[in-house]
């Protein structure tokens, strides 16, 4: 084990030689690299003054450690790095408070609590600030005036933590993204889909059917979205706009070459320059996209979407919140709060190809029914005609329950899927 008082000194010396490279300038991305190369050449120097000192060889293990405490330190992650380094394993951490942690394992759902990882509620305020400082930009306030606040760490990590509302006092909680699920083959292999229905999933993706993937939180509609899109053509350009990213398409560019990802932001303490999803939305349209992506519709930008598939950008596509298949018009009519139902509904037959519903089952993420969208237009005020393709058979996989209409069976049958 190293020595505690090593890491402040040592991360000391990080710092500056960071300090000279213009460090702060860099995006987080390369902030990190930058602190990775850094700190391993520091520990290295470490190793080697011990070894003339005291003749003594640090192992692999205690270098590990070593370089790891270093970037964390100074990439303000340091409480949360041992956290994060997990990841592969749990899938959100909260940290209620200063001494109680908690894990959900990925896959199971199964929560277990782990060691605290700050001394104090004041420590962990700090902690907060430091990646608001390091990650947030504009640095939004985290005080009894502002009592919430979300951070995205370089690996795509999500941190949400709120103070002085809560009890405790200060809490987080921390998504961590599963970049390991890239195709639809890798969902065949953690056994969330069958062949049968990745191969129709490939279908729909070619024919440039119109998608809407709804879920409860962590059903993983961003898991499914991402891997949807994975499989679109390279040649294709993709625009997306999110609250918050969590699609990072960009991690995967063989796949998505030609991307341009856009973010909302938040107004600023005078309330001025917010930027929301609605308006990216229709500034899109000129970035002349094939497919534009919705990580999530909350409200009016559903509106939007739907405009933008109806009107040539073929194969778009979307989340939304639904428990349930049934919920899922329900959901997208109360985002529009100021439109009739029927004329919602409207918009929904005149653009949407298929709802797509998931759950989270104690083995991971499971379809539960795919929905086809008929397209003549609905005669009773908030309703949409479906008809049920796929249906969840009991043991955690759809079964084919239905055909879909002759143009939409034919575009199918031409990308290599019929029934």
């Amino acid at each position: 084990m190293i020595d505690p008082a090593v890491v402040p000194r040592l991360a000391a010396d990080v710092g500056e030689a960071l300090a000279r490279t213009g460090f702060e300038a860099l995006a987080p991305d390369d902030r990190k690299q930058l602190a990775i190369a850094t700190s391993t050449r520091v520990a290295q120097e470490y190793q080697l003054s011990v070894l003339n000192s005291s003749g003594l060889l640090l192992d692999d293990d205690q270098m590990v450690e070593l370089t790891s405490a270093l970037c964390d330190t100074v990439l303000g992650t340091a409480q949360l790095g041992p956290l994060l380094r997990q990841g592969h394993r749990y899938s959100d951490f909260h940290v209620n408070g200063a001494d109680k942690v908690f894990a959900k394992e990925r896959g199971s759902g199964r929560m277990v609590a782990l060691d605290p990882i700050v001394g104090s509620e004041a420590e962990l305020i700090d902690l907060v600030k430091k990646l608001i400082r390091a990650y947030a930009p504009g640095e939004p306030r985290f005080d009894a005036g502002s009592p919430a606040v979300d951070i995205q760490l370089p690996d795509g990590e999500r941190v949400h933590a709120m103070r002085n509302v809560v009890d405790p006092p200060v809490v987080l909680a921390i998504r961590i993204p599963d970049f390991s699920l890239e195709s639809l083959d890798d969902l065949i292999d953690n056994d969330t889909i069958e062949p049968e229905m990745a191969r129709f999933l490939h279908a729909v993706v070619q024919a440039r059917l119109n998608v809407i993937v709804a879920g409860g939180t962590g059903s993983g509609k961003t898991t499914l979205l991402r891997v949807l899109l994975n499989e679109v053509d390279p040649a294709e350009r993709i625009v997306t706009i999110e609250d918050l990213r969590e699609l990072h398409l960009a991690r995967f560019p063989k796949r998505n070459p030609n991307i341009w990802s856009a973010e909302s932001v938040k107004a600023n303490v005078d309330g001025q320059g917010e930027v929301t999803v609605e308006y990216l939305l229709r500034e899109s349209l000129r970035q002349d996209p094939d497919r534009i992506v919705v990580g999530e519709v909350r409200g009016r930008e559903a509106l939007e979407m739907f405009k933008a598939m109806s009107t040539g950008n073929e194969g778009s596509m979307c989340s939304v919140h639904a428990r349930s298949a049934a919920n899922i018009v329900p959901r997208l009519i109360q985002c529009i709060p100021d439109r009739e139902p029927d004329q919602v509904c409207i918009e929904i037959a005149n653009s949407v190809d298929l709802f797509i519903h998931l759950i989270r089952s104690p083995n991971g993420p499971r379809i539960t029914s795919v929905l086809e969208v008929d397209d003549h237009l609905p005669e009773t005020s908030g309703v949409v005609h479906t008809t049920k393709l796929w249906e969840g058979d009991g043991t955690g996989h759809p079964r084919l329950v239905g055909r879909p209409s002759a143009q939409r069976a034919a575009i199918l049958a031409d990308r290599g899927w019929w029934v």
